[in-house]
């Protein structure tokens, strides 16, 4: 009998990336968003910010590294509200996109 070697004692490979909160954030519909965001804490939303967009100066750390000014709470909602705005819409053009190339290919 063969043995997989990819299961045997690999424990993280069992769990979906979708119990990651930050996808779930990432993912989340439109409608309410602005709201979601508003309950959040500053702190989740700049650590969403900053694991979304890693060369980003979001937490406070890397504001005093690169001596910029932490962002506000206010700011960290628009920015992340704007992000997750751009990806439905890059995800809505890749689908309109994709469907008339098809449609090109299926006359």
């Amino acid at each position: 009998m063969m043995q997989n070697k990819f299961k045997t004692g690999q424990s993280y490979t069992s769990t979906s990336i979708w119990s990651d909160w930050r996808e779930k954030l990432k993912e989340s519909e439109l409608v309410g968003l602005l709201e979601r965001l508003e309950t959040m804490e500053r702190e989740l939303l700049v650590e969403w910010l900053q694991w979304y967009k890693p060369k980003g100066n979001y937490t406070d750390r890397k504001c005093m590294e690169n001596g910029v000014k932490p962002l506000s709470k206010s700011k960290a909602i628009a920015y992340t509200y704007k992000e997750i705005l751009r990806i439905h819409m890059k995800k809505q053009y890749n689908s309109f996109s994709n469907g008339s190339i098809q449609l090109m290919f299926n006359n």
